[in-house]
């Protein structure tokens, strides 16, 4: 049994570990001196190189110190945290108020067998703290106190006994139900089904950063090749304007592919705890260099987000993100009809297909539907006012173009750019759409990159109607549902049809009597 009540530091090896954290961060703040030095000339490099050894003095000084006075406990039903150097701070976060609470592990971490903790709560946007290093058992005791949303330390403690036992003994009588097993096959999938134009860009940009020191090798390489081969590969040399594309294309791919099994590696989701006793939480353990364990109650889910690309809906998944509560989660950002809020821990899982995502909706929305699925689709009129946006945003390409070549070219390339505008915004248009059942929403958006969110109405925080004076001649409305985990919108509904749905969303707040979260 870890005594987690009196305060205590964390492991030894956190100091190494904050070391690493704190130069890594000091890295990205001191590059462009690094690069100044590196042009530089051997008598003035030396003031840089001056100034890069007092900061890392600093650094380790910080590290320590930060080390020495950063101290924790659970008592009371809080969480106590002292920390600070010259300022002294000490933070008290509530048990009910701890969102997620992830365990993690790198290779520094594992060398030494601890873990980091990383704890989240909806007070403030990303974690509200981090511990560097705890024993294993430890960050696992640390957990179960902060997950159990009670105040008598005795019955925390023994909850955290059981788990442990139950842990330990393959013979648990704890239900367990498991959601998912990545195998290699789905996962070679997920990689091949990511995004590569950010691997494409990172390919390209190490092929610029490094092609100086690779333009020595070729041509250190290229004076030892004989006379005659140096004829035939001159002669070949065009075959690298066709290929050098191709090889960019492949090695953004394997990117993809590495990264996704180093993230997703022995990638886990179960479901485990008792729902009557509100401790059902859904657990996920993945990573193969940075282990990560994480749990979400599934009491605390605000909304759950699918998304897919062209790729992806070839293999016939999708990726879902499990959003809890985070500061700042109720304010709109952009105009977008998905859902946006702040940066809190999420839970992402890859490869759902349909069978999966039924048993989640399940899981997760346990009535949905409850009634009728009604269909929501915006009027056409948000149609026409996307293709004039377009076709104005694309209007100087035109006439720049009429202007240089001729009235007969500008009048080809607006006429081309508003037919790709018109069919563009079509899509869009019939990528938009939502149903509800009068309790839940399922809003979709997109067709190239599809999203689709969904949110329980008893747990809204507020839901807003935006109408200005046209919207109100051609009998349109906008509207915003703000959650916890961010905010989710339906636009160029028709007015009465908003208004319903408004008054029906903040009827099933008032009318419920149980806890939203």
């Amino acid at each position: 049994m870890n005594d987690l009540t009196a305060p205590r530091r964390q492991h030894i090896a956190g100091l190494l570990v904050l070391l690493g954290w704190q130069s890594r961060h000091m890295l990205r703040a001191a590059w462009p001196i690094l690069i100044a030095a590196y042009f530089q000339n051997g008598n003035d490099a030396k003031y840089f190189l001056w100034a890069i050894s007092v900061g890392a003095v600093f650094t380790l000084v910080g590290a320590v110190l930060h080390f020495w006075r950063f101290t924790f406990n659970v008592s009371g039903g809080k969480f106590h945290v002292h920390k600070g150097v010259f300022v002294r701070e000490k933070i008290n976060i509530p048990l009910e108020r701890v969102q997620a609470v992830h365990i993690e592990q790198n290779l520094i971490q594992r060398l030494f067998g601890v873990s980091g903790v990383r704890v989240d709560t909806a007070g403030t946007s990303g974690s509200e703290l981090r511990i560097h290093a705890l024993k294993w058992d430890e960050a696992q005791a640390l957990r179960s106190l902060l997950t159990a949303e009670r105040s008598d330390t005795a019955v925390q403690h023994e909850q955290v006994n059981s788990q442990a036992e139950e842990t330990a003994s393959p013979t648990s009588p704890t239900p367990r139900r498991a959601l998912m097993d990545l195998d290699l096959p789905t996962l070679l999938k997920v990689g091949l089904s990511q995004n590569h134009l950010s691997k494409v860009a990172f390919a390209i940009g190490g092929l610029v950063t490094f092609q100086g020191f690779a333009w020595e090798i070729v041509s250190e390489l290229w004076a030892k090749v004989p006379s005659l081969w140096r004829t035939v590969l001159l002669f070949l040399s065009p075959l690298l304007l066709v290929f050098s594309p191709i090889l960019i294309a492949l090695g953004s791919v394997l990117i993809s592919v590495v990264t996704s099994v180093l993230r997703h590696w022995k990638l886990r989701i179960w479901v485990e705890g008792s729902k009557a006793k509100r401790t059902s939480a859904i657990h996920l353990t993945q990573g193969l260099l940075n282990r990560q364990a994480m749990q979400i109650p599934i009491h605390k889910v605000q909304s759950v987000m699918w998304e897919s690309t062209w790729i992806r809906r070839l293999f016939s998944m999708d990726t879902v993100h499990i959003r809890q509560a985070a500061a700042g989660g109720a304010i709109s950002s952009g105009d977008s009809g998905g859902m946006e809020g702040g940066n809190a821990m999420r839970m992402g899982i890859p490869a759902m297909n349909a069978t999966r995502t039924r048993q989640l909706e399940a899981l997760l929305f346990p009535t949905w539907p409850q009634r009728k699925l009604v269909t929501l689709r915006p009027e056409k009129y948000a149609f026409w006012v996307r293709w004039l946006r377009r076709s104005l945003a694309l209007t100087p390409f035109a006439l720049g173009l009429g202007w240089w070549l001729g009235t007969g070219w500008g009048m080809a390339l607006g006429a081309v750019l508003s037919t790709w505008s018109g069919w563009l915004s079509r899509k869009v248009y019939r990528g938009q759409w939502a149903t509800t059942d009068g309790s839940h929403l399922s809003a979709h958006q997109g067709w190239w990159f599809r999203k689709r969110v969904m949110i329980d109405w008893h747990k809204l925080q507020a839901v807003e109607l935006i109408q200005n004076r046209i919207h109100e001649r051609r009998n349109v409305a906008h509207l915003t549902f703000h959650t916890s985990s961010g905010v989710a919108h339906l636009r160029f509904l028709p007015t009465d049809v908003a208004r319903d749905l408004r008054d029906l969303a903040m009827a099933q707040v008032h009318a419920h009597r149980g806890p939203w979260m």
